[in-house]
């Protein structure tokens, strides 16, 4: 899994069949340095992501790969049954705040902050 921050949408009029009714987002992972008060670094890499929980751009989520990210898109899974779904990343949760401690120096991250030191 990694954080990351939602900067846009993917619209596909021709898709595999089981994405129907399926948001797709773009997701930027976050660099450590993003986080804390270290300017170097920042991820330019974008990853395509299934959407169940309606985030928006903006928004940071939690985004899962693989399997797990296949899992997320079922409610209910019987026993044995495999997901249908041909992706490989999933957003798996909307975050709120986060809070990171870099030896000493405690940086937290939420949604009406952009980045702000911790009392």
């Amino acid at each position: 899994m990694f954080l990351g921050r939602v900067v846009g949408n993917v619209w596909a009029s021709v898709k595999w069949p089981e994405l129907d009714g399926i948001k797709l987002l773009t997701v930027r992972p976050y660099h450590l340095s993003e986080l804390s008060d270290q300017a170097q670094g920042v991820s330019h890499d974008l990853v395509v992501c299934a959407d169940v929980l309606d985030a928006g751009v903006g928004d940071d989520v939690v985004v899962a790969y693989g399997h797990a990210a296949r899992v997320a898109l079922h409610e209910v899974l019987g026993a044995g049954e495999e997901p249908e779904y041909p992706i490989d990343a999933a957003v798996v949760a909307v975050v709120d705040r986060i809070d990171v401690d870099l030896g000493g120096q405690r940086r937290s991250r939420s949604r009406s902050s952009a980045s702000s030191p911790s009392r």
